[in-house]
């Protein structure tokens, strides 16, 4: 029996259907919420906003209490909490304001804790997860460091890394080196098929011309068998410096990549390579552990 496509319960249906978007005010998450919404609003997805309360931040603040001082220290805390319990219900208004204006579907989440905690909670019921390459869920101009990198070894999503600025993804670069994470991303990259489209560059780094070639060609195959025909690229050196300069050469928009190169327990996935890249280019990382 034939079954027509707008019949079908399963056939029609978007590739992926909710993205998870970090909030904090920042132009890193401004730049996040943009490519987010582009995203849902070309493939019919809903968007979930996400404000966390850095709990442990507001209070590692404080500096040692001085005898008596600790109803002081307590009433700090309690103004700083509402404060930021403000300024994250009016970024997440105005985040709602901006996917109704916009026809995108959204939730709202907000909660008190560890930010990368509670990410990490929510991304088991997303796709996959926007954020920016700093965090601030201070709300204030202090970074909340490490955020994005506990995200990445402990996530279970793809993860959209981006800076603070916001450019259209036409020329993608997928940086490969045979490994179970390279692999990983290559797979989560196609399948949700977001940038299929783009004009698709395979790099790898190594010394060996015969291997990289075999290399490239597997992973050619694999990308024609999804209907993208995309540059091959060979390069010897230093991986997180020879994939820089061809960014920068080569106007690149996107990066793709796991943990690139072998390296001893691959420091817990995010090697020095990847570290280096997210935070030495301006130009979004599509990662994934």
């Amino acid at each position: 029996m034939s079954i027509r496509k707008e019949e079908s319960l399963i056939m029609g249906n978007p590739d992926f259907a909710k993205i998870l978007l970090g909030l904090d005010g920042s132009t890193y998450a401004q730049a996040a919420k943009e490519y987010a919404c582009e995203i849902a609003s070309i493939q019919d997805a809903a968007v979930t906003g996400v404000a966390i309360i850095d709990l442990p931040g507001i209070r590692s603040t404080a500096g040692p209490v001085p005898l008596g001082g600790a109803h002081y220290e307590v009433q700090r805390e309690e103004h700083l909490l509402e404060e930021t319990q403000e300024k994250a219900k009016a970024i997440l208004d105005e985040f709602s304001q901006n996917c109704d204006s916009r026809n995108i579907k959204s939730f709202l989440h907000a909660d008190t804790g560890s930010p990368f905690s509670e990410i990490i909670e929510e991304s088991k019921f997303h796709d996959f997860t926007v954020i920016g390459k700093k965090s601030f869920f201070g709300y204030t101009d202090h970074e909340t460091y490490g955020t994005l990198e506990k995200i990445l070894k402990n996530g279970l999503t793809p993860v959209l890394a981006v800076p603070d600025s916001v450019r259209k993804i036409e020329k993608v670069l997928v940086a490969y080196d045979n490994s179970v994470p390279a692999a990983k991303v290559v797979h989560m990259f196609l399948l949700l098929g977001i940038w299929n489209s783009c004009d698709i560059s395979l790099i790898t780094v190594s010394d060996n011309a015969d291997e990289a070639d075999v290399l490239l060609t597997n992973l050619e195959n694999f990308f024609k068998s999804y209907g993208i025909k995309p540059n091959l690229v060979w390069e010897s050196g230093v991986p997180d410096v020879v994939i820089k300069s061809y960014i920068a050469e080569n106007d690149i928009d996107l990066l793709v990549m796991g943990a690139y190169g072998r390296m001893s327990v691959r420091e817990f996935f995010l090697g020095s390579v990847t570290q280096h890249l997210i935070q030495e280019t301006d130009i979004p990382l599509f990662l994934y552990h």
